[in-house]
Parts: C-alpha cells; sequence; structure tokens
C-alpha cells in the first residue's frame, strides 16, 4: 500500500472566466470544486492507476466533512485525522492567457492535534511500502515537522517521496527521505541564488545531498527533467499542448510512488512518473490522468545517462 500525507489540505474552487482582469466584475458561468492539496492530487492520480493507496493528514469542520464524502464517491480509502480547525479554500481563477491562485492560511494546529495524527500515521505505516509527503505544512507547526514524519517512517524501513518547500525541504531532507522533486524554483531558494547555468544546478545537488537527500528528481518543465541517483539520467519530454499546469507536480509524484511501490526499473519508474505529469498537464481538471494518454507518452520519453 501507498500512503499519502496532506497536512494542509483544501478545497479546490477553480473560476473559469474569460478575459479576467483585476479590478472587474465578473459572473463565474463555470465552477469546479474538488478535494485539494496536493498530497490529496497524488492519491487521486494513484487511484486512477489502480493503486492501493490510502489518504492521510488533517482535516476539519463542514470542509473537511465535504472532501471525506468527495473521496468516498471516488472510492479512495481515508483515515484522516480530525481537527477542530476549519480546513481552507483554495481558489484558482483559470481565464484566456492567465491562471490567479488565491491560497488561504489555514487555521493555527494545536500540538496535541499533531500526537493524535501521529498515532494514526503510525498505524498506517504498518500497511504501507511507499509513503508521500506533500504540500505545504499547517500553520502552527514548525518548520522541521516533516523531518519529524520522515524519520517515524525510516524507523519502520519506509521508503519516502517528500514533495515541498522552502524551509520545510531544508529541514525534511536532513531526515534522509528517499526521494525528493524540487522544480528550479526551490533550487534556487536551496542556492540563494539565481539558477542560470549546468554549473549552478550541479553545486545545489550537491547541497540537498550533503544536506540528506538520496535521490532527486529535478523538474524543468517543458525541458523534461533530470534525475540524480546512483546513476544520473536526462530525461528528454516530447512536445504537448499544455492545458492546466496545476498538479502536474503531483502526478508525477504519484508516477514516482506507483513505480517504486511496483518495483519498476528506475529508468522505467521515470517515465512513468513523467508521463502522468504530462497527462495531467492536458487536463482542466487538478489531478487527472489519461491511461492511454499516459502509456503513449511512456513510449515516447528519453532517458539518457550522465555524469554530474
Amino acid at each position: 500500500m501507498i500512503t499519502t500525507v496532506t497536512l494542509n489540505p483544501a478545497i479546490d474552487t477553480r473560476y473559469f472566466i474569460d478575459d479576467f482582469k483585476e479590478g472587474k466584475l465578473f459572473r463565474a458561468e463555470k465552477i469546479v470544486k474538488s478535494p485539494g492539496g496536493k498530497g490529496l492530487n497524488v492519491t487521486k492520480i494513484l487511484k486512477q492507476l489502480g493503486t492501493d493507496v490510502t489518504a492521510t493528514g488533517i482535516l476539519g469542520g463542514k470542509n473537511g466533512e465535504w472532501i471525506v464524502e468527495k473521496l468516498k464517491e471516488r472510492n479512495i480509502k481515508e483515515s484522516f485525522f480530525i481537527s477542530s480547525k476549519e480546513t481552507r479554500v483554495c481558489i484558482a481563477i483559470l481565464s484566456n492567457n492567465s491562471e490567479t491562485e488565491i491560497l488561504e492560511t489555514s487555521e493555527t494546529i494545536e500540538e496535541n492535534e499533531l500526537k493524535k495524527f501521529e498515532i494514526i500515521f503510525t498505524e498506517l505505516l504498518e500497511q504501507s511500502e511507499i509513503v508521500t509527503m506533500s504540500g505545504s505544512l499547517l500553520k502552527g507547526t514548525k518548520k522541521d515537522y516533516y523531518r519529524k514524519l520522515v524519520e517515524i517512517a525510516n524507523v519502520k524501513g519506509k521508503k519516502v517521496i517528500l514533495d515541498t518547500s522552502g524551509k520545510a525541504l531544508l529541514e525534511g531532507i536532513k531526515a534522509k527521505p528517499y526521494l525528493i522533486k524540487p522544480n528550479l524554483d526551490e533550487l534556487e531558494y536551496v542556492l540563494g541564488e539565481k539558477i542560470d547555468n549546468d554549473k549552478k544546478i550541479k553545486r545545489a545537488v550537491y547541497k540537498l545531498k550533503e544536506l540528506g537527500a538520496q535521490n532527486i528528481l529535478l523538474s524543468m518543465g517543458k525541458n523534461g527533467a533530470f534525475y540524480f541517483g546512483e546513476t544520473n539520467f536526462k530525461i528528454i519530454i516530447p512536445k504537448i499542448k499544455v492545458c492546466n499546469t496545476v498538479g502536474s507536480g503531483d502526478s508525477t509524484v504519484a508516477g514516482l510512488a506507483k513505480g517504486l511501490h511496483d518495483n519498476l526499473k528506475i529508468e522505467d519508474t521515470l517515465k512513468l512518473a513523467m508521463a502522468c505529469g504530462m497527462s495531467n498537464a492536458q487536463k482542466m481538471e487538478t489531478g487527472a490522468v489519461d491511461i492511454d494518454d499516459v502509456k503513449s507518452f511512456q513510449e515516447k520519453i528519453e532517458i539518457v545517462k550522465f555524469e554530474l
């Protein structure tokens, strides 16, 4: 089983508004709401890939109840800690040539509630082979909280994919997660400067490895990705028509988790991961793939070894 952790989930509300401009009045004719948060996007993709997956994290209030109900409608197993705090709502406005996001900050979580979540998390590890931890931390959570969760999973011998950013990433990798998936912006945060050449990428990767990252998938958007592990690979992807990039990174994480869970060769795992991200980018729904497209993209992705 794969366990996905979403500490800071949300109801993702997407408004489709042509010619959206700041300071004007608009009526949204099309609205799409779905269970959101990076970890739940991972969960939805894993379910579509036919994987045994259970979602966990922290939910609360009427918004939390709504998310649980929607997961049940998708036959997704969940084991969330129910907090006294209301789960947030995040808004995306999709226009002809732009995408504007408004992300609510969560309510402040209490220490005793985190302890209760950790009991649920530890119990789920007994049934899990792979664990994904995705997204931002709840307000009131210490920046090293992912580090604590990774350490709990490591004690149980579980492989962790950590997908977060900023201080949460820098602290989390100190616990030596099996795999992290930064993008260029997150790599620039690590290095503290603009990354505009391969030499700086190399420096940032070495720094991440020194801090504790075992394996790194560096997402480069339309330019593919680099994988740094026992063997280093450049991943070359075909050009596609992009409809919506939100959730593509989460879809990539789902593919990585699926490949590791199924003991695929690393090259095949990387192809699956990138194919899932590409398929999601062609969907208007966040956290959705077309299985036929995934299979087709896998055949077109090129994996090339290189020296770091």
